[in-house]
This record gives structure tokens, sequence and C-alpha cells, in this order.
């Protein structure tokens, strides 16, 4: 981190010590304004990590569920051609609400 150099006051009357010490404070300021940002800016990639790995995880979720749900319908249908349709209707279904409630949860 830089900082301010202030000039070397050679007079020491008031209104300089004043300048001084407001130079001192604006310097400290500064600093204290930086480090804030600095911290907010890790806030905020920790949160974007956090919201990136729930959202893997919700997505994981609703794919295992879509795939199981597809797994046993099609083990039921057979050969069926009218189940095996009955069946993609509701693999769909469920992969639109998992879809909306991901949206809905994230953002998205």
């Amino acid at each position: 981190m830089s900082s301010l150099h202030l000039a070397r006051l050679d007079d020491q009357t008031g209104s300089n010590a004043r300048q001084l010490a407001k130079a001192r404070r604006a310097q400290a300021d500064a600093e204290l304004e930086v480090f804030r940002y600095g911290l907010g800016a890790q806030m905020r990639a920790d949160f974007d990590r956090h919201d990136s790995q729930s959202i893997a995880d919700a997505s994981k979720a609703a794919l295992e569920s879509e795939l199981d749900l597809l797994d046993y319908g099609m083990a039921r249908a057979g050969m069926s051609a009218a189940k095996v349709e009955l069946v993609a209707r509701h693999v769909e279904r469920l992969a639109t609400i998992n879809e909306f409630r991901i949206n809905r949860r994230f953002g998205g």
C-alpha cells in the first residue's frame, strides 16, 4: 500500500501544525477506506464461491432426481410407446419444476 509523503514543515506555527494533523487524518481515512474496500471485495468473492457451490449442489440433486425418475419409469414402461411418452412427460415436468426452483432461489 502506498502512502502519502507529507512535506516537512519548517515553521511550526499553529496553522502548519493544523495542516499536518489534517493531512495525517486524511491519510488515515484513505488507508481505512482502502482496507474496507479490500475487505468488501473479499467478502463478495466468498459469497460468489458459496453461491456457485450451492448452485452446483442443487443442479446435481435435480439431475439425480430426474434420472432416477427416468430409470424407474423406463423400467416400468417396457416396450409400450404410450408408457414411454408418459414417463417423458413426467420427467419433463420434474425438470421444469427443478429449473424454476433453482432459478427462483439463485436468481437465474
